[in-house]
């Protein structure tokens, strides 16, 4: 048996980071969307016993701490199912190091094809709570559409699906990682915009121009003097986004275009100083 399912980007429309709880973690509310750049998941049973990953990146750990791997480990305990053997095999679009929920596209697509394998009785609501053991992002990737969340990321509603538009993702060569990003919130305590509620009016309206005049994102406010950040919003706003912002943690910046031509300029031109842009249309 094999089956295959796209992992689509996961892009943060807003992304308002409270005060650190005492279980460690931090509240978050954020209005996430998918986009059409995917990472594409192929589980098959091998009859081995054994839960193997393979990736076309070789940049990527295949092993136990591979968010696929986990997540296949993690459905078969729930299941309480002996592995009958799978192999995932990874073809990756989404890069990683850059706030675009790869890793948990890639754990969430696991989840749904093992469900579609061994349990189709299993509702989505279930994979969602095996996903919140595996990560903040992974819920709304079971999920996809066009969210609001909250908590940790694993509360979420169901918003209207994203208007017609394109994005510009751009991908510079610095990474911020994630601990340390919630580490420069803690440390610096920014002055934190709450544009959520705004985002969802207009989303609801179906106001693309107001979507874009909302964007935020507490990550930014706390990003290091040297990084590149600041310049790719500049140069995808001149080159026609209504707006532009950095998902999650980052690095990835994306712009939100309403015209594809208008988009596959500005990809054009970021590409040539940064090559790892991508042209991706909402889903």
């Amino acid at each position: 048996m094999i089956i295959t399912e796209l992992a689509p980007a996961k892009l943060n429309l807003t992304l308002e980071i409270g005060q650190k709880r005492p279980d460690g973690y931090h509240d978050l509310v954020s209005i996430m969307t998918c986009a059409g750049l995917y990472d594409t998941v192929t589980v098959e049973e091998t009859g081995d016993g054994c839960i193997a990953v393979t990736c076309d990146d070789a940049a990527l750990p295949c092993d136990e701490s591979n968010l696929a791997w986990r997540a296949a480990s993690v459905f078969f305990d729930a299941a309480n199912m002996v592995c009958p053997g799978v192999r995932i095999h990874l073809q990756k679009k989404i890069p990683m190091q850059a706030g675009l929920g790869g890793g948990s596209a890639d754990a969430a697509a696991v989840l749904r094809a093992l469900r579609n394998l061994y349990a189709p009785e299993v509702a989505t609501e279930t994979l969602e709570e095996l996903g919140a053991e595996l990560g903040s992002d992974v819920p709304f990737c079971v999920r996809g559409g066009t969210a609001r969340c909250e908590g940790r990321g694993e509360k979420m509603e169901t918003l209207p699906d994203m208007l017609n538009c394109w994005y510009v993702i751009v991908k510079p060569r610095e990474a911020h990682p994630t601990g340390a990003m919630y580490g420069a919130i803690d440390r610096l305590n920014p002055i934190r915009r709450h544009t959520t509620v705004q985002m969802t009016v207009a989303l609801t309206a179906g106001d693309l121009n107001a979507m874009a005049e909302n964007l935020y994102n507490t990550f930014e406010d706390v990003l290091p003097e040297s990084s590149e950040i600041p310049a790719i919003r500049a140069l995808l706003l001149r080159c026609g986004a209504l707006g532009a912002m950095m998902s999650g943690s980052g690095s990835a910046v994306f712009g939100l275009f309403a015209d594809q031509a208008a988009a596959q300029a500005a990809y054009e031109t970021a590409c040539k100083r940064w090559p790892r842009t991508f042209l991706a249309q909402s889903v």
